[in-house]
C-alpha cells in the first residue's frame, strides 16, 4: 500500500514539475515577446547606456568611457549675471575626484565653479591647475554618484602610445554639451597635428563642446576639445565646424598636478583661474 502511495506521489510530482516548467517557458516567451514589441520609455532612449550594438568591443568601450564620465561645467563670477557653459570629464586619482576641462571657460574663484548632471549640481573643492596659455584645467570636485569616473592613471596614453594615438585617421570619440544640449556623442578621426603640437580632428563641435574629453579607439583619453578652426576667406572670417582643435594630455604638467593632488586641500582653499 505504501509503495503504491509513493509511486502515485512520484507521478504527481513529475506532472506538477512538467506543468511548472511549461508555465515558466511560456511566461519567459511572453515576457520576451512583450519586451520586443514594447515602446521604450524616454528615459531608456536618453540613457547614457543606450549605445549602438553595431559598435565593435573597442568602440563600445571608448564610447562608454566618454558617456559615463561626461559632466556639464558651469562657471561665473560675482559680477556676472549668468553662467558660462562647457563640458568636462569626471576622473579619479587616489581616493578623490576631479574634472578635466578647458581653461578658457573657467571664470572666477572655485566657489563659482560647478559640475552638473541632469539630476544635480556639484561644487568645486579646489583648483588644481588652470593653464590659460595651453588651455586646460584640472579641478577637484565633490563625488558625483550618477557618473563613472575615468581612472586617470590608466586613461592617459604611455609615452610609447602617443605616436599611434596622434596618427592620421586614428578613430576618436567625444561626448559633450554643444549649445547646452546633450550630452551628445560624436565620432571623428585625427586629421593631423598643428605646429604647436595641438591635435586637429575631423569631427564636429560648437560652443559648449569645449572641455570635452576625447577618447581614442584604444580607450585612452588623449585630449580636451578647446576650439574650432577659424580661417580667413575673401568674404571674411569663417569657422570650420568640422576641424576641431584639441589640447593633448601630454601638454599638461602632470608632475605638478599629481603633487598638488597628493596634498590635502587647505581649509577654505578656492584657488584662482591663472588669469
Amino acid at each position: 500500500m505504501l509503495k503504491k502511495m509513493l509511486a502515485t506521489l512520484k507521478i504527481i510530482l513529475q506532472v506538477v514539475s512538467v506543468a511548472l516548467l511549461g508555465f515558466a517557458i511560456s511566461l519567459g516567451i511572453h515576457i520576451s515577446v512583450s519586451e520586443s514589441i514594447r515602446m521604450p520609455t524616454a528615459s531608456e532612449m536618453g540613457s547614457l547606456n543606450n549605445v549602438s550594438s553595431d559598435l565593435d568591443s573597442k568602440e563600445a568601450r571608448s564610447v562608454d568611457l566618454s558617456r559615463q564620465s561626461i559632466v556639464q561645467i558651469l562657471t561665473t563670477t560675482e559680477k556676472r549675471s549668468g553662467f558660462s557653459k562647457m563640458s568636462g570629464t569626471y576622473v579619479t586619482y587616489g581616493d578623490r575626484f576631479y574634472v578635466i576641462t578647458a581653461a578658457h571657460g573657467v571664470h572666477g574663484e572655485c566657489e563659482y565653479f560647478f559640475a552638473a548632471t541632469s539630476s544635480d549640481v556639484y561644487e568645486c573643492i579646489r583648483y588644481i591647475l588652470i593653464n590659460q596659455a595651453i588651455d586646460y584645467a584640472i579641478v577637484e570636485v565633490e563625488e558625483i554618484p550618477d557618473r563613472e569616473p575615468v581612472e586617470l592613471a590608466q586613461a592617459i596614453p604611455s609615452n610609447s602610445e602617443w605616436r599611434q594615438e596622434t596618427s592620421a585617421l586614428n578613430e576618436v570619440f567625444y561626448t559633450g554639451y554643444p549649445n547646452g544640449l546633450g550630452p551628445l556623442t560624436f565620432r571623428g578621426s585625427v586629421a593631423g597635428m598643428s605646429e604647436y603640437n595641438y591635435i586637429l580632428l575631423h569631427s564636429y563641435a560648437w560652443p559648449g563642446s569645449s572641455g570635452s574629453g576625447v577618447f581614442s579607439y584604444n580607450g585612452n583619453m588623449i585630449g580636451i576639445v578647446i576650439a574650432l578652426n577659424v580661417g580667413f576667406t575673401p568674404a571674411g572670417y569663417d569657422v570650420l565646424e568640422d576641424l576641431v582643435i584639441v589640447t593633448p594630455l601630454f601638454m599638461i604638467d602632470w608632475d605638478t598636478a599629481y603633487d598638488i593632488m597628493s596634498e590635502s586641500p587647505p581649509s577654505g582653499d578656492t584657488g584662482d583661474t591663472g588669469e
